[in-house]
């Protein structure tokens, strides 16, 4: 799982950590954009398609009750210190498990860490939000650049808007080919 809109989520979040931001860090008119990427490293089977649509199917349900659960909370207990401390205890589980010394990128992307962060701006806000899957993609679909890492594969989008129509390009997975290309091209197998 990766935030991939707005692009500095991560610096965001490592600013947000060390009491440089806070909360909320991303503007509620700004686009939030997550990703999930199922069949990696190997490409999704037709069996595995029902097996990675029940997935899908359970993170956006745990997604719904995080979200309401911080709608449950008053405005005033979400604050800085609040969020903050959620993400200080995940920080310490993961240090805690991992057992050695673990660097910042780790913490700063971790995958709970980013779905508390979609999930308590998206509260906060009061923000509409959907989640599109697609795949298993076929080469035919993807651009060339792009076709080693996602031929194969299925990805589900989650974005802080009603729906597609909502956002401002043509299609959902453009941004996911803007951010693989930025990030991806050329680091591929």
């Amino acid at each position: 799982m990766r935030i991939i809109l707005p692009e500095n989520i991560s610096e965001r979040i490592g600013e947000f950590l060390i009491g440089k931001q806070d909360f909320p860090f991303v503007e509620g008119y700004e686009l939030m954009c997550v990703l999930f990427l199922f069949g990696r490293p190997s490409k999704v089977d037709n069996n595995e398609k029902w097996e990675v649509m029940d997935l899908a199917s359970e993170t956006v349900n745990k997604f719904y009750l995080e979200v309401e659960g911080y709608k449950n909370l008053s405005k005033t207990r979400m604050n800085t210190e609040f969020i903050r401390s959620g993400y200080f205890e995940r920080e310490l589980q993961i240090r805690t498990e991992e057992k050695k010394a673990v660097h910042k990128e780790r913490i700063v992307n971790d995958p709970t860490v980013l779905l508390y962060c979609f999930a308590q701006h998206v509260s906060y806000y009061n923000q509409e939000y959907f989640f599109q899957i697609y795949g298993p993609l076929k080469g035919h679909e993807l651009l060339k650049d792009l076709r080693n890492y996602l031929e194969g594969r299925m990805i589900m989008l989650g974005f802080n808007r009603k729906n597609e129509k909502s956002l401002p390009f043509q299609h959902p997975i453009i941004p996911l080919y803007v951010w693989l290309k930025d990030h991806l091209i050329g680091k591929i197998d």
